[in-house]
């Protein structure tokens, strides 16, 4: 009897030291740290090398990306495309003044380009089809702000609805002169300044640094010009 219990005792003890090797399949060494070990698995080492820690390089899905801060962000774009659009009708239709007394004063229909330009000492002048399309190269800035990686010919079509739609205005209110040749230009100048965006998003490599930079310049020049408009208020006040 004593010598049965004692190989009761002795099997007990071989089955608790034979434990660890039957569960899980290991032999009681080291377990690695792939092995059940929470956060510590391969998904662990792709977070770590994406928070700059040395691990496995984390694919591009895993990759946070740098906030875009404020001048990053296309509600400031829309914000600025907002002022822009107000100031640019504010121009077009009313001709900078602060009341309707436009309205009624001129009619006129021109559907011949360049018809319209004016001659001086026998040579045309174009630099009011150039001004109109200095006026709306923003306008094609912003809109390939806000828009990112859509067609051109889009943009350039919006671009041409909206003088289009100035243009129409100014016939229905007799509010100056509907030409063709402003709304070439102004359909010239929202491409170009398509483009440039374009070209800005290439030579900076990066859609995120280009808004920034575009922002940041679109911002001064419109605090620049409600400020300098602010001043010629108030001196023909």
């Amino acid at each position: 009897m004593e010598q049965s219990k004692a190989c009761g005792h002795v099997g007990k003890a071989a089955g608790r030291t034979d434990g660890p090797a039957r569960n899980g399949g290991h032999d009681g060494g080291p377990r690695s740290a792939s092995d059940g070990a929470p956060g510590h698995g391969p998904d662990r080492v792709i977070g770590g090398a994406a928070d700059g820690l040395p691990g496995i390089a984390a694919p591009a899905a895993f990759q946070m990306e740098r906030p875009a801060g404020f001048l990053g962000s296309r509600a400031l774009t829309g914000c600025l495309f907002a002022v822009y659009l107000a100031f640019l009708a504010w121009i077009v239709l009313l001709k900078g003044q602060f009341s309707l007394e436009v309205a009624g004063t001129m009619r006129s229909v021109n559907l011949v380009p360049l018809a319209g330009a004016t001659v001086i000492n026998g040579a045309a002048d174009y630099r009011e089809a150039v001004e109109n399309l200095l006026a709306f190269l923003p306008f094609g800035l912003y809109l390939g702000m806000l828009a990112g990686h859509r067609p051109l010919w889009r943009g350039v079509a919006a671009v041409a609805a909206v003088s289009l739609g100035f243009e129409v205005l100014q016939f229905a209110f007799a509010m100056g002169a509907s030409d063709v040749t402003d709304l070439l230009a102004n359909t010239a100048g929202g491409a170009l300044g398509l483009g440039l965006y374009a070209l800005a998003r290439r030579a900076f490599r990066s859609d995120g640094r280009a808004l920034r930079w575009c922002n940041a310049v679109g911002l001064a020049c419109t605090v620049l010009v409600l400020a300098l408009t602010a001043l010629l208020v108030a001196a023909n006040a």
